[in-house]
């Protein structure tokens, strides 16, 4: 199993998606069309080969690029949720 990088749109698009932004949010943001962002998500999951946004937001937040000001503040006795997709892991980036 190959899993492959993304292009610098693709990856956009993928923090949009782990923000919890809709296809038209996403679009809006990035100035192209909702049909563009499907295709871009549907490009996302092929490569990853996965299935859902939700795996989408795993591997975002797997791969480090939420950057910490932007995601949700804890308090420094929790620890933030730890999640494991084995094929992420041969993605070298």
């Amino acid at each position: 199993m190959e899993i492959k990088q993304l292009s610098n749109r693709e990856r956009e698009v993928a923090v949009l998606v782990a923000k919890g932004k809709k296809d038209v949010e996403i679009a809006k943001l990035l100035f192209i069309s909702r049909r563009r962002v499907g295709e871009l998500i549907f490009n996302i999951k092929e490569k990853w080969e996965i299935t859902s946004r939700v795996e989408i937001g795993i591997g975002v937040y797997y791969f480090g690029w939420l950057h910490a000001q932007e995601e949700r503040s804890m308090d420094q006795n929790s620890r933030p949720p730890f999640y494991t997709i084995s094929h992420f892991k041969e993605v070298q980036i």
